[in-house]
């Protein structure tokens, strides 16, 4: 007499089971592909500040539902970083000096929206590092040299349809739905990563692709008119230079960028870009400059307030603002508003993003293809922090290209690295 064998996997009360695993693994992989799909979208809209509202609804749509599968599958929702003690202590600064504001419900409400634009780099890192598809670093670079044209073949149409000069900056490119500053500033993030993916792309029409919106980012630049904009590309140049040492490379730089100020400063030029030469944005630059320092030495620990409207409320009746409304830095704007400390911190968050992209590039230097991906993303940085010396461009949609960018550049390293 045969004994029956037990077979479970087979029994009518196990089917739904593993009918329910099967479902729920497929539902939770469309769920990544997504979530992938949406970090791509999103790089690409953070270049038109006009959707910006529309990307913050579907942003927090997509947080919710990739944290509740992150957490039903048991991934860790908050992957170690080299960032994170800098930015929790930078939050946590400018937390503890609202308060002492001169108008707390105003700081308060500042600070609300940076910790949302810093959910976004712990967003990215947790779809970069739970994604299926492969090279999506290279994916975020295709979005950025997409948004990139997208941008630029706006701004250079509307530029020539506004009657916009090359012998003067009467008009001046912009960035939709914002101004000049903005446009500038996306040029800075996106010029050393469209060079990265030249040197990524394996292809002809891809790297042509690239080449030429390099060129057209640089004339996006140059027809801003925007001074500031050009120091910070400037300053990756030289930054380039440095990192791989190429000594004709920056003596090229610097020797054009001092015969470009020679010709506009110094040489009789005519009536050719009058306004550009005249300084009397960086004399007022340097008079409300001096203003913040004044209120930083005498509030050094926690400041007056954080948030670009403290400025204007502190100062709005003086002779120096009359022109030149805001702090026009955002660095001073930091110290200034929440004290030295979150300052000291903001600038951590930068050396270490910077260090961890260089280091990674040096440890990958063998592989050119995915060290220029780290090099670009330090350059990025370097860009970003000088064109923040000038004005306070660490906001809004540019704020979020930043923070998926940085974790773009952090989610290759492996956490035990990041972590050392």
């Amino acid at each position: 007499m045969s004994i029956p064998v037990s077979r479970p996997h087979l029994m009518l009360g196990t089917r739904p089971l593993v009918g329910d695993t099967v479902l729920r693994s497929r539902a939770h992989q469309w769920v990544w592909r997504l979530q992938s799909a949406g970090l791509l979208a999103f790089t690409f809209m953070s270049f038109f500040p006009a959707w910006s509202h529309v990307q913050e609804y579907l942003f927090l749509s997509l947080v919710v539902m990739g944290c509740a599968v992150a957490y039903g599958q048991q991934r860790p929702l908050l992957t170690p970083s080299a960032l994170n003690l800098p930015i929790a202590l930078w939050l946590g600064w400018i937390l503890l000096s609202v308060p002492f504001a001169l108008d707390p419900a105003y700081s308060f409400g500042e600070w609300r929206k940076v910790v949302v634009k810093v959910l976004w780099f712990y967003w990215a890192l947790l779809v970069l590092r739970n994604t299926e598809y492969k090279d999506m670093e290279g994916k975020v670079l295709t979005a950025v040299a997409l948004g990139s044209l997208g941008l630029c073949c706006y701004a250079l149409f509307d530029f020539v349809s506004r009657g916009g000069i090359l012998s003067d900056r009467p008009v001046r490119a912009r960035a939709p739905l914002s101004d000049y500053n903005w446009l500038s500033s996306y040029m800075v993030m996106a010029v050393p990563l469209l060079a990265a993916g030249m040197v990524r792309m394996p292809r002809l029409p891809w790297i042509v692709l690239y080449a030429g919106t390099a060129v057209l980012a640089l004339t996006a630049q140059a027809l801003s008119f925007t001074r500031a904009g050009w120091l910070a590309l400037l300053s990756q140049g030289l930054a380039c230079g440095l990192y791989f040492k190429r000594v004709a490379l920056m003596l090229g730089i610097f020797a054009g960028a001092l015969i470009t100020v020679t010709l506009l400063l110094v040489i009789d030029v005519g009536p050719f870009h009058q306004d550009t030469r005249d300084l009397w944005t960086v004399r007022a630059r340097a008079a409300v400059w001096s203003l913040m320092l004044q209120e930083i030495g005498e509030h050094p620990l926690v400041g007056i307030g954080y948030g670009t409207e403290t400025f204007m409320a502190r100062f709005g009746d003086r002779p120096e603002t009359i022109k030149t409304k805001g702090s026009h830095n955002f660095f001073l704007m930091t110290a200034m508003g929440s004290g030295i400390p979150a300052l000291a911190f903001l600038l951590w968050i930068f050396a270490t993003g910077i260090r961890e992209c260089l280091r990674a590039a040096h440890a990958h230097v063998n592989d050119p293809d995915t060290a220029a991906l780290w090099v670009g993303l330090a350059l990025m940085l370097v860009g970003v922090a000088v064109r923040n010396l000038f004005d306070a461009m660490f906001m809004g949609s540019l704020a979020c290209l930043f923070w998926i960018l940085l974790a773009t550049g952090l989610s290759r390293i492996p956490p035990r690295q990041v972590s050392s």
